[in-house]
């Protein structure tokens, strides 16, 4: 700006008084170096400005000359543009007056509970007793198919409900060991045969009086082959030496998952060198069977002895030199 200009317009400004100051005026008075930065320093504190200067406008200012004192006047007039906060005022309460408590809750509905009527003088022994599920076969472990039933009855034959019945097992598990009688006198256990092949029995006992029912209990499917060389039972694995000039007997059979004999099926045995060994002889009834094996050459081979589907592996051996006629199973 020419110099003229700059003085001109800076005489405008002081003489319009105190009217807040633009930028552009601000600009101008920097630009035309008409007025010392203390005189744009002062002239800033009485008018103020009409913008709020952000970062981007000090740093235009610093670029034109705007030393210290001026940007510290434009600061402070920004801090008095600033708008004053109300002051806080504190909200009335009103005071509330406290709540009613709460009725009570009401008591929980009672729980229902089943009566077991103990008049045990009423009880027939000869009209109570089992009604369904006596006499079933099963295996060993197994549940039977139907639900064992006893009835309770009075000495008039009339049905007694709420009657607790006790029940006891031998060779087999009943659930619930202990029951009540429903509306019509009646009680309906699950029966689980034990272990052993043979009878199981369930006792019913109901005050002084007591019944039972018998049950068979069959072997299970075979899940073992047991192999007996002399008097050794040889698990799978075992080892047989036959001396030269001698022979040995193996007894086979075959048993459940609880040791008990099943059925034999199939018996057969299968050597895999023949020139160590071989099968002479295998025969079998029913409940068991026999392996009969002869050496021939000195040497270790396996023999499978076979039955039921399942198969037994054994390791034979036959010594080159030992006393004949003995044989050692282990």
């Amino acid at each position: 700006m020419p110099a003229a200009l700059s003085a001109v317009f800076a005489a405008l400004v002081v003489l319009q008084g105190p009217a807040a100051l633009r930028k552009s005026d601000l600009v101008r008075l920097l630009s035309g170096a008409m007025m010392s930065p203390l005189e744009l320093a002062q002239l800033v504190r009485r008018n103020c400005l009409t913008f709020e200067p952000t970062d981007r406008d000090r740093n235009d200012l610093r670029l034109l000359g705007a030393d210290a004192s001026v940007l510290g006047a434009v600061d402070n007039c920004a801090r008095r543009r600033a708008p004053r906060r109300p002051a806080a005022t504190r909200a009335r309460t009103t005071a509330r007056p406290p709540a009613a408590a709460p009725p009570p809750a009401p008591p929980p509905p009672p729980q229902a509970v089943i009566q077991v009527q103990r008049v045990l003088d009423r009880v027939s022994a000869d009209r109570s007793g089992f009604v369904l599920g006596g006499g079933q076969r099963g295996t060993a472990g197994a549940q039977l198919p139907r639900a064992l039933v006893f009835e309770v009855r009075d000495s008039a034959g009339a049905v007694l409900s709420g009657q607790a019945v006790t029940f006891t097992g031998v060779n087999a598990r009943i659930q619930p060991a202990v029951a009540p009688t429903d509306a019509a006198g009646q009680v309906h256990v699950g029966v689980t045969l034990g272990e052993r092949v043979g009878s199981a029995t369930v006792i019913a006992s109901i005050g002084i009086v007591e019944k039972q029912v018998a049950f068979n209990v069959a072997a299970g499917p075979a899940t073992q082959l047991v192999v007996v060389c002399g008097s050794a039972a040889l698990s799978g694995g075992g080892h047989v030496v036959i001396r030269p000039d001698s022979s040995v007997v193996l007894r086979v059979s075959a048993q459940d998952g609880f040791a008990n004999p099943t059925p034999l099926l199939g018996l057969r045995a299968a050597v895999a060198d023949a020139r160590i060994f071989r099968v002479s002889g295998v025969a079998q009834d029913s409940a068991a069977g026999t392996v009969t094996l002869k050496p021939d050459q000195p040497g270790t081979t396996s023999l499978a002895v076979i039955a039921n589907g399942m198969r037994q592996y054994l390791t034979v051996t036959v010594p080159p030199r030992a006393a004949p006629g003995k044989v050692d199973c282990r």
